[in-house]
């Protein structure tokens, strides 16, 4: 028996802005419009995954400048598309990143393998985008 994917997120609920911009994907953290559950963050998880699988993109710059704190559903869902992006060869840097945030990727170690980028530009100058 087949199963349909469930619709797009609506656009109040997405967690993400998105601009393509040739082979860079920019991901922008969208103020918050109260808390986001996991089943959400699952489902544009799931179509970010798709995403990268039918557009090609190589480089991505997720621009955290309207996010105040990480938890660890986003962590894991960031840490999917990161292993994605990876395995095709692709870069995930991080820009406008808050003291919070910075604290978090530290004890995570997740510092280590994610760049991170006082702004846009410089991130997308860092990847080629």
């Amino acid at each position: 028996m087949e199963t349909t994917p469930p619709p797009p997120l609506k656009p109040e609920r997405r967690i993400f802005a998105r601009e393509l911009r040739g082979v860079t994907l920019i991901l922008t953290w969208l103020p918050q419009r109260g808390s986001f559950n996991e089943p959400e963050i699952v489902h544009e998880t799931t179509e970010l995954l798709e995403l990268i699988e039918n557009s090609q993109p190589t480089k991505f710059v997720l621009d955290l400048s309207h996010c105040d704190y990480l938890g660890t559903v986003i962590l894991n869902a960031v840490l999917k598309l990161w292993k994605r992006i990876s395995h095709r060869g692709g870069q995930l840097v991080l820009c406008n990143v808050s003291p919070m945030v910075t604290q978090v990727l530290r004890l995570t170690k997740l510092n280590t393998i994610w760049p991170s980028y006082g702004s846009r530009d410089q991130a997308l100058n860092a990847i080629g985008g």
